[in-house]
């Protein structure tokens, strides 16, 4: 079996005809838009383990949480690191201001390295 780790809005092709892209993670679940052709069926696996199906034996065996993973269990999130991204963050508005783009560019990626694209919208919030 072939695991991929994708980011938000990366995808993958297999055999030419199917594009399968990751469209967002939020609070453990991830979105997909896959596009294939009509000929081809798209079933969710836990469809065809209602209609009797067994799960595929190549699958990781499911873990029987049914909690949500949150940002706070994978990387120690406070209202402290909060206000600092937000600094960071007003800090790279100010160099563009004054015309540090290309400093300001390093920093932004280096900020989104740190912090996934998928958190972006809770920092929108004042």
């Amino acid at each position: 079996m072939l695991k991929l780790s994708l980011l938000p809005e990366e995808y993958l092709v297999i055999n030419e005809n199917i594009v399968v892209q990751l469209t967002r993670i939020a609070g453990g679940r991830a979105g997909l838009a896959v596009h294939a052709g009509r000929e081809i069926p798209i079933v969710r696996g836990t469809v065809l383990e209602q209609q009797g199906r067994e799960r595929p034996a190549c699958l990781l065996p499911p873990s029987g949480k049914k909690g949500r993973y949150y940002r706070d269990q994978i990387f120690r999130w406070n209202d402290d690191r909060e206000k600092a991204v937000r600094k960071m963050k007003q800090t790279i508005e100010r160099l563009e201001e004054k015309g540090c783009g290309e400093e300001a560019e390093i920093l932004r990626t280096q900020l989104e390295r740190v912090i996934p694209a998928f958190w972006e919208e809770d920092l929108a919030a004042p």
